[in-house]
């Protein structure tokens, strides 16, 4: 290298925004900080539903590393290591779960006549349609009556349905509390407490009803919004993120069981719909512009997705 000439970069690191899902300014400022401190880095960004037919070429042409938070759409990768959503479906995301020895309440597939213990699984569960979003299908319903409500509940087998055990997770005034763990390889950038501004009404009223609404993220739900850092769930949200170690941003639901304090997992949605830092969703809540800003200060999340992205591209790009 000639005295005094700029070094040149020996990866790449090609970064796919999602529109509609990602504000694209989350990106430039990523790559902006990526460019100021590791020459050794090319990076690109490209649209991960229609992508340049030239970002193709120039990826594979040094070791390289794809990231996209969201499932890969339109860009298909040549080559290099790829980090990218991936839709697993609930059932195989929950199996993966268990199976990694985490804290996730038992769940399998709602099938006729289904027969549950009430000594394991108690008085009360939760049904939850395979696909779903903001609460949307999921239900309170008496452990006893499942077998009953197969054809209801799957609209006669059209629909896929789990079951799962209801973890009660309210505080000493009865307002459902759960927390949000936004993370990029297991660092998390946003811890979001989501709680009922009223108590909930008693489960067997709920059970009773047969819309049965129960779920936390429920449109219809009133609920309040603030930042919090909770040591013992940003742990837990670490290791769920290390059973996923090719799914690099996830959207962690975690409660604390009412009584033992016991942490549980509920969701990862390991597809990408998470970056709720400048997704329609975080916009459509209507939080005002400070609590915005403040979550990305929360834990510098621009700053820890730079530095992520940098040692992550060092040391897996091929």
């Amino acid at each position: 290298m000639e005295p005094g000439s700029a070094p040149q970069p020996t990866r790449n690191l090609l970064i796919l925004h999602t529109p509609h899902f990602q504000d694209r300014t989350d990106w430039e400022a990523v790559k902006a900080k990526i460019e100021a401190r590791a020459p050794d880095i090319e990076v690109r960004i490209d649209d991960n539903l229609q992508p340049s037919p030239e970002t193709s070429d120039w990826q594979t042409t040094r070791p390289s590393l794809v990231f996209s938070p969201f499932a890969l759409v339109g860009y298909r990768p040549r080559g290099g290591a790829v980090f990218a959503g991936k839709h697993m479906g609930k059932g195989a995301e929950w199996l993966h779960l268990q199976q990694s020895g985490l804290p996730v309440p038992p769940t399998l597939r709602l099938v006729p006549g289904l027969a549950l213990d009430r000594d394991v699984w108690g008085d009360y569960v939760i049904v939850k349609p395979g696909l779903g979003t903001l609460g949307e299908g999921v239900r309170l319903l008496r452990t006893e009556d499942l077998g009953r409500r197969f054809a209801e509940l799957t609209e006669d087998g059209r629909l896929r349905i789990f079951v799962q055990r209801f973890i009660d997770h309210v505080d000493d005034d009865g307002h459902p509390c759960a927390w949000r763990v936004l993370t990029m390889f297991g660092e998390p950038l946003t811890q979001v407490e989501h709680r009922w501004t009223m108590p909930r009404r008693p489960l067997a009223e709920i059970a009773a009803d047969p819309a049965g609404r129960i779920a936390s993220n429920a449109v219809d739900v009133k609920r309040k919004s603030r930042l919090v850092k909770v040591p013992e769930v940003l742990a837990l949200a670490r290791r769920v993120a290390a059973a996923f170690p090719q799914i690099p941003c996830l959207g962690q639901d975690i409660i604390r069981q009412t009584g033992t304090g016991t942490l549980w997992i509920l969701e990862t949605e390991p597809g990408g719909y998470t970056w709720h830092l400048s997704s329609p969703h975080s916009r459509a809540a209507g939080f005002d512009p400070e609590y915005v800003s403040a979550r990305y200060a929360q834990f510098d999340a621009i700053e820890v997705a730079a530095e992520t992205l940098i040692a992550k591209t060092r040391t897996a790009a091929v």
